[in-house]
């Protein structure tokens, strides 16, 4: 387990984080020491990029009087958290959409230096490690926008709705949960996520049947 402390947040990285990012990244397809590269790079990359989506959530928090915010990377995520931590429907979704913007808006940054003007002048393995970068902080900053509960986007889709109408949450959750599982897989022929998706299905439903919800950024 590694801990560090950055802008005034503590950090935790569990041990499974890297594990998941190594896994993510092509480790089971490694067959000679060139299979081994793509992983490496893939590991930082995603590392900064998911530890910048969570610094997005916890500077959003502090800015709306929120103090003693940890961060913890832990799979291929993380979370914010404040304990008691307090906010409107208003400031819910402010938080709950700053992690994927600052997310996207460093891809977006990175990918348009690359087309502009970096690409001449950096080596091939600066290039894939930028490239992954981009490629992961796009992509996870646009999934955790589906309306799927505890995503981002399924945290928005709760504030909107409003914690009386926490039933009607979880079951949109839950079969955007399904259909966008299905269109990965029909798409991409991908498992990784649609089976993330399909389990955060899951949840969604033994929430629904409790009357439960789970809580954090």
């Amino acid at each position: 387990m590694v801990q560090f402390h950055l802008l005034g947040f503590p950090v935790t990285v569990q041990p499974w984080h890297w594990a998941i990012l190594a896994f993510c990244g092509g480790a089971l397809g490694i067959r000679d020491p060139e299979d081994l590269l793509p992983v490496l790079l893939f590991m930082p990359a995603g590392f900064v990029s998911i530890l910048i989506h969570e610094l997005g959530h916890a500077l959003t928090m502090r800015q709306f009087g929120c103090r003693h915010i940890s961060i913890v990377l832990h799979g291929f995520g993380g979370y914010a958290l404040s304990q008691g931590a307090r906010f409107t429907r208003g400031q819910q979704i402010l938080v709950s959409l700053a992690g994927p913007l600052l997310q996207a808006a460093c891809g977006l940054f990175l990918l348009f230096l690359l087309r502009e003007s970096l690409r001449g002048d950096m080596s091939e393995w600066a290039y894939r490690l930028t490239r992954s970068f981009v490629e992961i902080s796009l992509f996870w900053a646009i999934l955790n926008l589906i309306p799927v509960f505890p995503l981002d986007g399924g945290q928005v889709l709760k504030a909107f709705l409003g914690p009386r109408r926490i039933q009607l949450t979880l079951g949109i959750s839950m079969s955007v949960a399904i259909v966008v599982a299905c269109l990965i897989y029909l798409t991409s022929g991908s498992i990784l996520f649609p089976i993330l998706l399909v389990y955060m299905a899951v949840e969604n439903y033994k929430a629904l049947k409790h009357g439960e919800s789970s809580r954090g950024w």
